[in-house]
């Protein structure tokens, strides 16, 4: 699937489908909610044109039939092993009505108000395998030496890891405009690492972290105010493999 991802000028529609999943779980597991019965914007990706949801729902079968992902479900009567199981899982997510969504505000415009579907049937989600992993990889090319994992704790403690000292030193400068937050000085502990994980399923040789408290802070400016030259750092900084729709022949919405 890869190579012709990577090389093809007319790849089928199958591996683009495959490749955008793979994507979306490149850095977290993904719920099965966050496809079904819509792309939810809490993936903030840009969605296949044309592709339906039966299509994603094959595109995970297939994923699962190569070894290339794994699905975790909390509810006990679900069989993740098996391609049948998985199967009976997904003709679930694609049952549910159009407007079902897992969390829903019963006031609308009050945040209190937001309710979420505890049904256990709907907490199943999906992850890369090894496999999986390298199989995007030879897809995207990632830049790993410019990698950031950033993670902010509910105790206002936050981490920041990347092999790019120099880049994650300009993202801590930044940390107000990128985060809203501000970090505190004086609790800045800095540490290096050999054989880390800075994903679920993947490891780098090398790394340098820092670990830090962090206050709210209001941006320098405002955030859709903020200038060019910013701008072009940020997409840098963000954009470190290809996207799928970068690859050659990302379907229009035409296709």
């Amino acid at each position: 699937m890869e190579q012709n991802l990577a090389t093809s000028k007319s790849f089928p529609a199958a591996e683009v489908i495959q490749h955008w999943l793979l994507n979306t779980a490149v850095e977290f597991g993904v719920p099965l909610t966050y496809l079904f019965p819509d792309k939810s914007q809490g993936l903030n990706v840009k969605p296949i044109p044309g592709c339906s949801s039966e299509d994603y729902a094959g595109g995970l079968i297939e994923l699962f039939n190569s070894g290339m992902i794994t699905l975790s479900s909390e509810f006990p009567e679900d069989d993740v092993t098996t391609r049948s199981g998985v199967s009976r899982i997904l003709d679930r997510f694609l049952a549910l009505p159009k407007d079902y969504r897992r969390g829903r505000y019963l006031r609308p415009g009050d945040p209190s108000s937001l309710t979420i579907d505890r049904n256990p049937a709907m907490q199943v989600d999906f992850r890369l395998t090894a496999l999986g992993g390298e199989t995007w990889e030879r897809v995207a090319e990632p830049d790993w030496g410019r990698f950031i994992s950033r993670f902010t704790n509910h105790d206002m403690s936050a981490d920041l890891i990347s092999p790019d000292r120099d880049l994650l030193i300009a993202y801590m400068g930044w940390y107000p405009e990128v985060n809203g937050e501000q970090i505190r000085l004086e609790t800045i502990k800095w540490e290096t690492h050999t054989d880390f994980e800075v994903l679920y399923w993947k490891r780098l040789p090398f790394v340098y972290h820092a670990s830090f408290q962090v206050q709210t802070a209001e941006d320098r400016w405002n955030y859709y105010k903020a200038p060019q030259w910013f701008w072009d750092w940020w997409f840098y900084t963000c954009h470190w493999h290809r996207a799928p729709w970068d690859l050659p022949n990302w379907p229009d919405q035409t296709s």
